[in-house]
């Protein structure tokens, strides 16, 4: 037993053992302090100086991971000017750090859904796994599948080689998948005894209520309309989302236990002092954005002039009458081109009127091509200066023709009119598409006290905590955000049902968002660095049915028919995998998350080096290394192989195989824990796409390899084995594992047998007379006396197919090679 001496430690006496360093004195008393070269299975090394800590009488920071205690020794591990000497550590390492936390098309998503993995759960044949992944961020994907505008694809770096992968596509394949086979339902939450009501059955009300459920609290939600969905129902035709696929994933959160209560409006059913008053400990306003704007022309307040929403909502709720022959539609928005595609399926002849060229549309392109085919007229550089009226009832339109001018604030060329160019046009029905708003008018009449309105008629709220004036009361989506995508509506439901859950909990409402860094957008870069890289495959397109099926029979079937499984496994393969393999294992990242670190404090040059795939089963992507030299030491101080080395000196050193050949040339014999100690993604597995990477289930195990009986740290996700661990607390091997331990579960089919094969193979033993068996080191001794029971009971033998011993078993902590067992066989006859 070791002695022991009394050290003052964050201010209180302890006792530690007189040989053991500051890091591990206070590791044993509970206190954490980070580290990126410290690992107990080698020597200490002092390298990275992130565990510095503060001891009294020193002329500086002292690294504890090198540092004995000493009698009387007074240290502080989290004091202020120790904080400030890590966060500064990890400034500078940042500064020259390359790569992608997370995939750019997930930071593009307002939702950020883990896009680059439900990809790979669907490379893999795992599409229901797929769909869980997604609704872990976003839990209407099958509303998103068919109309999100996929902001997603336009920073996907597939692009630099070819085309985009077809993200959006692929999350409609892989959610509609799930909805046929029974919706997954998430666990709900123990219950909390905390109700909230949620004011609005949109995009954010629902996405609030699927969230908060599962963390266990009560929902009442509130809605104005006969049917929930908000504008995803009354301002999207059901020939872009079926009515079926929105009921079906509606049904799917309201039947986790949300009680609903439709046709109720708040300011005219109810007040926010009402919902108080029976029990809501907080209150979520996700009215959306219901009301038009208007278009500032005088008159325009008459009998047949509409505004967009509202034309769409009467057309959903059967209340539109048509109105003589043309109709007229005014914007260049999604909004727009709907209300120009229902009013041609109402029966009108249509004309849409739009201020610019068809390139500064805000449309999708594809929306505007559609509505072209289908017979739409469109009409650029026309703006609505006065409307024409007869017998109080709007008759046309006088336009002006317009040009374009100098960009404005947001980079668009601003319109300009052209004066004598005057024209009157003639329609019966005119359609103002121009945009909305939330109706804070007749939403807050009821109430004596109100929460704090913007200009744009929102509500005053913090994004970072999604609170508006009034306590309890938070805001979501177009009513707060302003109108904008379903996707960022999501996205806005999600973040308020943590900052309630937050509030509930009685802690600080603050959202924190994990560290990222990027190798930059699209515009940053260069396709020359890229597209070398990969064989170009065009991207698979959705299958559009053509304009006159698209308007057979009423015009209102589903016209996208989607990927179909063989599609969408091919075009799963075409992701380049731009998110790092250690997203969600970086100690850089996590460090750098908890400290406020930054890339930007220190800027100058970055290394850039292309990553090391010649291995079949490690790569090196050494401009996401931080020399902290523990993967060249683990290769050298506990295997005796040598085969990593640090090349270079100062800025520019990097990681290489010894003498920059393959590493599979060098000595390495595949053991992979380079990669175990690595505290960022620089080595890492190449296996593929089963690594995810993902968030995974932990199980610690005993190798069976062979007969040492090893530990191992199982990862897995959704029933399939991901990537296999060292356990740096196994005694058994020095904390060590081998290349069979590591990567032996790639050949491990996660499939069962099927029953019916069982019963075959059992059938033919019961027949057969004598049965031998052949068995090889893959088997633990309990299944190779089981095996040569079995053999004897039928009067057989048991065959033991043996090897030479490898050299690299040699090495040490190496896997012990069938021979090595050659007395149990004996024994057992073999």
């Amino acid at each position: 037993m070791s002695q022991e001496v009394k050290i003052i430690l964050n201010g209180q006496e302890v006792s530690v053992p007189a040989d053991s360093t500051i890091r591990e004195a206070a590791e044993a008393k509970g206190y954490h302090i980070p580290t990126f070269c410290y690992d107990k299975r080698m020597k200490p090394y002092t390298s990275c100086f992130l565990c510095v800590v503060e001891v009294e009488g020193a002329r500086g920071m002292i690294p504890s991971c090198g540092t004995k205690v000493a009698p009387g020794m007074k240290v502080q591990t989290d004091s202020p000017k120790v904080k400030e000497a890590r966060t500064m550590n990890l400034n500078l390492t940042l500064s020259d750090h390359a790569g992608d936390c997370v995939a750019p098309c997930e930071t593009k998503c307002p939702s950020n859904v883990d896009i680059q993995g439900y990809i790979a759960h669907i490379a893999n044949g795992q599409y229901e796994a797929a769909a869980r992944l997604i609704k872990e961020r976003n839990p209407l994907p099958v509303v998103c599948g068919r109309i999100c505008p996929h902001p997603c694809e336009s920073q996907c770096r597939r692009t630099l080689v070819d085309e985009p992968v077809a993200i959006n596509p692929l999350k409609r394949f892989a959610s509609e998948y799930e909805l046929e086979q029974g919706p997954f339902m998430p666990e709900v939450g123990a219950d909390t005894g905390r109700k909230v009501a949620i004011v609005g059955g949109g995009p954010a009300g629902l996405t609030a209520a699927y969230y908060l459920r599962q963390m266990g609290h009560a929902v009442d939600l509130y809605d104005m309309m006969p049917q929930l969905g908000g504008m995803v129902r009354y301002g999207i035709p059901s020939f872009r989302l079926p009515w079926d696929l929105l009921d079906g994933e509606i049904a799917s959160i309201i039947d986790m236990g949300v009680q609903v209560n439709l046709n109720q409006k708040l300011g005219r059913d109810f007040s926010l002092v009402d919902l108080q008053s029976q029990g809501a400990d907080a209150v979520l306003l996700a009215i959306g954005a219901f009301k038009s704007k208007k278009m500032g022309l005088e008159g325009e307040d008459i009998p047949g002039i509409v505004g967009g929403v509202d034309f769409l909502q009467e057309v959903v709720l059967d209340r539109h009458q048509k109105q003589g022959e043309t109709a007229c539609v005014i914007g260049g928005g999604d909004t727009a081109m709907d209300c120009c595609r229902v009013a041609l399926r109402k029966g009108y002849k249509v004309t849409l009127l739009y201020r610019r060229t068809q390139e500064e549309m805000p449309a999708a392109h594809y929306e505007i091509e559609e509505a072209m085919e289908e017979g739409v007229e469109f009409r650029f550089l026309t703006a609505p200066t006065g409307v024409l009226a007869q017998n109080g009832r709007a008759t046309g339109l006088q336009v002006i023709t317009m040009e374009l001018g100098e960009p404005d604030s947001g980079g668009r060329r601003r319109p300009i009119p052209i004066q004598g160019t005057e024209e009157e046009l003639n329609f019966d029905l005119i359609i103002s598409a121009i945009g909305q708003d939330p109706d804070m008018d007749a939403t807050l009449k009821l109430e004596a006290e109100q929460p704090e309105i913007t200009k744009w008629s929102t509500f005053v709220y913090d994004q970072a905590n999604m609170a508006t004036s009034l306590p309890g009361v938070f805001a979501a989506g177009d009513c707060a955000w302003g109108p904008e995508t379903v996707i960022r509506a999501i996205s806005e439901g999600k973040n308020a049902a943590k900052a309630i859950n937050l509030y509930l909990s009685g802690v600080e409402v603050k959202l924190v968002k994990p560290y990222e860094i990027s190798r930059g957008w699209l515009e940053d870069l260069n396709s020359a660095d890229w597209a070398p890289r990969w064989e170009h495959q065009r991207r698979l397109q959705d299958q559009v049915k053509p304009p006159e099926e698209r308007l057979a029979g009423g015009g209102y079937g589903p016209i996208n028919l989607g990927l179909n499984e063989a599609q969408a496994l091919a075009e799963s393969t075409r992701c380049i995998e731009c998110g790092c393999n250690a997203r969600f294992t970086c100690d850089l990242r996590d460090y750098s998350t908890e400290y406020g670190a930054s890339e930007k404090i220190f800027k100058g040059q970055k290394r850039d080096y292309a990553e090391d795939a010649r291995h079949p089963l490690i790569k090196i992507e050494a401009d996401k290394c931080i020399t902290c030299g523990s993967c060249v030491r683990v290769c050298s101080e506990l295997r005796d192989i040598n085969a990593l080395a640090l090349e270079n000196r100062g800025f520019f050193t990097k990681i290489v195989p010894a003498f920059g050949d393959a590493l599979q040339e060098t000595a390495c014999d595949a053991c992979g824990m380079c990669h175990d100690v690595c505290p960022t993604g620089a080595m890492a597995l190449n296996t593929g796409k089963e690594c995810g990477p993902w968030l995974t289930d932990l199980t610690t195990t005993t190798c069976t390899a062979c007969s040492r009986g090893c530990a191992l740290r199982v990862h897995s996700r959704d029933g399939r084995f991901t990537k296999v661990e060292s356990v740096v607390s196994d005694s058994t091997n020095g904390g060590v594992i081998c290349r069979d331990g590591r990567f032996q579960f790639q050949l491990v089919d996660p499939q069962p047998l099927v029953v019916s094969e069982v019963a075959m193979v059992k059938e033919w033993v019961d027949a057969a007379r004598k049965v031998s068996l052949i068995v090889g080191s893959g088997l633990t001794v309990e299944e190779i006396y089981a095996a040569k029971k079995f053999a004897k009971l039928k009067g057989g033998s048991l065959y033991y197919l043996a090897g030479e011993v490898k050299e690299s078993s040699k090495k040490p902590y190496a896997k012990i090679e069938s021979l090595a067992n050659i007395s149990l066989l004996e024994k057992l006859g073999a």
